[in-house]
Order: C-alpha cells, then sequence, then structure tokens
C-alpha cells in the first residue's frame, strides 16, 4: 500500500478506515484526501477483504498472496556490526516514537537512537504476561514472541516479533461490515481478558497494534507493548486500569465500522442497535463480565453463531433473498 506524507511536516500519515481521510501523527494536521487518493485507498481494502474470502487451504490464496507480496516495499537497515537486515514489508506504519513494519512473518520495530530504550520496555511488558493453567485455547498463540533484537549503525534498534503468514494489520482491511466486526469484537474480548489475568494496561490497544488472520477469525495484539503498565499505574497524572482496555475495545470496534469513535455509533441496515448500544456502552468492571456482555449482545444482535468469510452476505449465510 503507497504511503503518503504530510504536506506541513513531511511526516508519514495515517490514512482512515474509510480511505477518505488522512492523519498527520506528527504535527496532528488532519485531510481530506483528493477523489485519485480516496478512490486508490478504497480500492486497495476492498482488494484485501476480497482476498481474504478464499478458502483457508486453496491453492488460489497462495497464490494471490504471493501476487500481493511481489508488489511490497524493501527496505535496507545496516548494523552496527556491519552486517544489513532486509526488511521486505507490506505496510509501514509511523509515530514519532517508532516505525512499525509488517513484513510477511515478522513485525519489525524500528525505534530511533533517542527512544532505544522503548525495546527494553517492549520486551519486559511481554515478560510480563500470564496465562491461566485451564488454557484450552492457547491464547499465547495472540500475544508476542521475539525472534531477533538487532542494534543499528545509526544508534536506533530493530525488535522482531513473529507472526504467521496469514495475520496482516487490521487497518489494511479499512472499513469491516457489522458482522466480520462482531468476530473481531470477540478475539478483542479475548485479548482484554488475558491482559485482566496478567493485570496489564495496553495504552495502544487499537487498530495499528492488532494484526488479524481472516481466515481463522483470530486476532493477535503485537504493536504498542513500550507503552504497557501495571494496573492501577499513574501516567501523566491519570491512573490507569484494565478497564481502559476495554474503552480501546470500543473504540477499535467503532473506527472498523466507519464511526469517529464509540459515541457516535448508531443502529443501521448493517449494524443492530445492541451491537450499537454495547459499544457506547460504560465496561463491566473487569474483562470476564464484558465478555459475557459481549457474549449476550452477539445473540441479540445476530443470533447463532456461524463463521462466515470475508465479503459474504445475508443470502449466502441463511438462504435469504431470491
Amino acid at each position: 500500500m503507497k504511503n503518503l506524507n504530510c504536506r506541513n511536516c513531511g511526516g508519514p500519515m495515517v490514512i482512515d478506515p474509510s480511505g477518505t481521510t488522512a492523519h498527520c501523527p506528527y504535527c496532528k494536521t488532519d485531510y481530506v484526501l483528493d477523489h485519485r487518493d480516496t478512490d486508490y485507498y478504497r480500492e486497495f481494502h476492498a482488494r484485501m477483504r476480497s482476498f481474504f474470502s478464499l478458502s483457508a487451504d486453496g491453492q488460489e490464496r497462495r497464490r494471490r498472496a504471493d501476487e500481493l507480496w511481489a508488489q511490497a516495499d524493501r527496505e535496507v537497515f545496516d548494523c552496527a556490526d556491519g552486517k544489513q537486515i532486509n526488511v521486505t514489508h507490506l505496510h509501514r506504519f509511523s509515530l514519532p516514537l517508532m516505525t512499525a513494519y509488517a513484513a510477511r512473518q515478522s513485525v519489525i520495530f524500528r525505534f530511533e537512537e533517542a527512544q532505544a530504550a522503548l525495546s527494553d520496555k517492549y520486551r519486559r511488558a511481554v515478560s510480563l504476561l500470564d496465562y491461566p493453567s485451564a488454557d484450552t485455547r492457547n491464547l499465547s498463540r495472540f500475544f508476542p514472541v521475539i525472534s531477533g533484537g538487532f542494534a543499528l549503525k545509526d544508534g536506533g534498534v530493530l525488535l522482531a516479533v513473529k507472526k504467521s503468514e496469514d495475520e496482516y494489520p487490521l487497518r489494511l482491511f479499512g472499513k469491516l461490515s457489522g458482522r466480520h466486526t462482531a468476530w473481531l469484537v470477540g478475539r478483542m474480548e479475548n485479548l482484554c481478558c488475558v491482559m485482566e489475568y496478567s493485570s496489564i494496561v495496553h495504552p495502544e490497544f487499537g487498530i495499528d497494534s492488532l494484526y488479524i488472520d481472516p481466515y481463522e477469525h483470530q486476532a493477535s495484539l503485537y504493536g504498542g507493548w513500550w507503552s504497557a503498565v501495571r494496573n492501577h499505574t499513574t501516567v501523566n497524572g491519570r491512573i490507569l486500569t484494565t478497564r481502559d482496555n476495554l474503552y480501546a475495545l470500543r473504540e477499535t470496534a467503532a473506527k472498523v465500522l466507519g464511526f469517529s469513535s464509540a459515541a457516535a455509533a448508531k443502529e443501521t441496515d448493517d449494524i443492530p442497535k445492541p451491537f450499537a448500544d454495547f459499544l457506547k456502552s460504560e465496561p463491566e468492571s473487569n474483562a470476564y463480565d464484558d465478555f459475557a456482555k459481549w457474549d449476550d449482545t452477539l445473540i441479540r444482535s445476530y443470533g447463532e453463531r456461524k463463521f462466515i468469510t470475508m465479503d459474504t452476505d445475508d443470502a449466502q449465510i441463511y438462504g435469504k433473498g431470491t
């Protein structure tokens, strides 16, 4: 996916899931994209959603994945030991603190020299994760596994985190339908339960820290761990608690549905009223009760659970229509 640079400061911009606006995380400038960029991003997001409508084990899926990666960008990093690291990436996400590259089997975080200590903070935060002894779902698969760290010639640091080939940044999918956002909410509730169990608050939980596997309907939380803190930690004069993870869950779901915020969520033909009400609601006191609340919301919104692929409509699911 092509990147846009801010006309004000030159920094890389973040594209809204709708593909119509861009935001600069450096100078905070917002732009409304012109029709050429709008058309490009909408077409790109549509292509990603269509791409993931393929079966989980089909040869066609792999062929199209190869075509997608053939168009990926490449960046070369010079290491302090004289070696070079080539990173082929489909997506680059930049913030003043770091730049993340979505490679085929890794997420690569690049920290400038002034922010090199964030690499160690990431490692420490991940080491705090704990899992219930009766973890039948093997939830550790959806959290970072660090595969390497590299000192760069310019004083910066690269940190590599494993991911599967079938995991892609959530932002690449653009705006999602209500049904697909619903399964995403369930997976985010799982992640929040693990962080509740581990007494961890993740201040950067959101659309740019999540990676999804649409074939298996799973979501992994790989980004932002340098900001994670223990429950009830005071940051910038505010006490952070695990309920903040649940607020972030609602904001993330609202954004991929195309709303400006969770408070702006409303009932539509695609989003049942119980779902919209859930997004606007206050989280429960803990993630376990919030997950139970979501389970009830899901039943009231869409009825029985059904596994659906991307871009599947009601006629294909329930046999409705002509």
